[in-house]
């Protein structure tokens, strides 16, 4: 994967810590960084989630900037059935997205209230 290291170092992280947070030896890193080894799709979409780029960015065939400089729609992220969280792969139903959905709109209004308190 092109981008890897470059993204890996950014994050000024060492292979042993990407791999303890993405569940992937550091030694698997250590070769997809070299070229010297295929991520397979679940690995590359750990890695993707984690980075918060798409797998065509890490695999170089996509030239765009990093995603995380812009702002998420969080709408279009709950239009997503498949979601990383604490390193495991979910997919979500629609009943899932729903829940999710209303437990985020109740920390942002929380969220919300709490800054009009403090503004005044």
């Amino acid at each position: 994967m092109k981008r890897l290291r470059m993204l890996r170092e950014k994050k000024q992280l060492t292979q042993s810590q990407l791999g303890k947070l993405t569940d992937i030896s550091p030694s698997a890193i250590g070769m997809y960084e070299q070229g010297r080894r295929e991520a397979n799709h679940e690995t590359l979409l750990k890695l993707a989630n984690f980075f918060n780029v798409s797998t065509d960015y890490l695999l170089g065939r996509d030239n765009a900037t990093e995603s995380a400089k812009t702002p998420k729609d969080l709408a279009k992220f709950l239009e997503n059935t498949e979601v990383m969280f604490d390193g495991e792969v979910h997919h979500l139903d629609e009943e899932d997205k729903q829940k999710l959905k209303n437990a985020l709109e109740f920390v942002f209004w929380q969220a919300k209230e709490k800054n009009k308190r403090k503004k005044q």
